[in-house]
């Protein structure tokens, strides 16, 4: 079905973000994440976008879907918690589910955020997200890039082989941090994200 430029589409948006400076050959390779969960008590375990890009989570339809938010500035501390218990295990792929006991023991912040059909959970760059849902649903994410990928470093982080025995050639391409230039970033900034005089409203503009 066609719908009008005017109305928000999260498939367009790796194109309309700060990724469209990489150019078609690395926009190409973002496409929707869809979902499911078949019934209540799905779980999803412990995971972050790929080299720590933002990104966003659209709810279609069926149970709320509870989210565990960890910002990025607390995944070193987490990361030394669990290497207490487990040396090197992976806090990005899908391999450990935290009790939320843990995190409050040793004073990690985290963000609780109950997601209902129709909304959107946007994540900032380097999130680490767990989650679970009342009932059968599905839901679909997309990762996406902002100037503060690039200027907040989350684009240079080295990512060290983890243990996660997930094979090389399944590994996304890691994108070339030195595409996204000073002056290319301010130009995409003033072509592309608008504010209104308030200050308050943002727009994202598509070419």
């Amino acid at each position: 079905e066609k719908t009008s430029r005017l109305y928000f589409d999260i498939h367009r948006l790796p194109r309309q973000s700060l990724l469209k400076l990489a150019g078609t050959k690395v926009t190409r390779q973002f496409t929707p994440h869809v979902r499911r969960a078949y019934g209540p008590g799905a779980i999803f375990p412990m995971t972050s976008a790929r080299q720590r890009l933002f990104s966003i989570d659209y709810h279609h339809e069926g149970g709320a879907h509870h989210w565990y938010i960890i910002p990025n500035r607390e995944r070193e501390v987490l990361q030394r918690i669990i290497d207490h218990y487990k040396p090197g295990m992976c806090l990005d792929h899908g391999q450990l589910l935290i009790n939320p006991s843990i995190l409050d023991k040793n004073h990690i912040r985290y963000h609780r955020v109950i997601q209902y059909p129709g909304e959107f959970v946007v994540l900032s760059a380097g999130a680490l997200v767990q989650s679970f849902t009342e009932d059968a649903s599905w839901s679909e994410s997309i990762a996406f890039a902002l100037p503060s990928w690039i200027e907040e470093g989350h684009a240079c982080v080295s990512v060290s082989r983890c243990q996660c025995d997930i094979p090389q050639d399944s590994l996304p391409e890691i994108i070339d941090a030195n595409l996204f230039t000073p002056e290319l970033i301010q130009r995409y900034i003033t072509s592309h994200l608008n504010f209104t005089t308030d200050g308050k409203s943002l727009t994202l503009k598509d070419s």
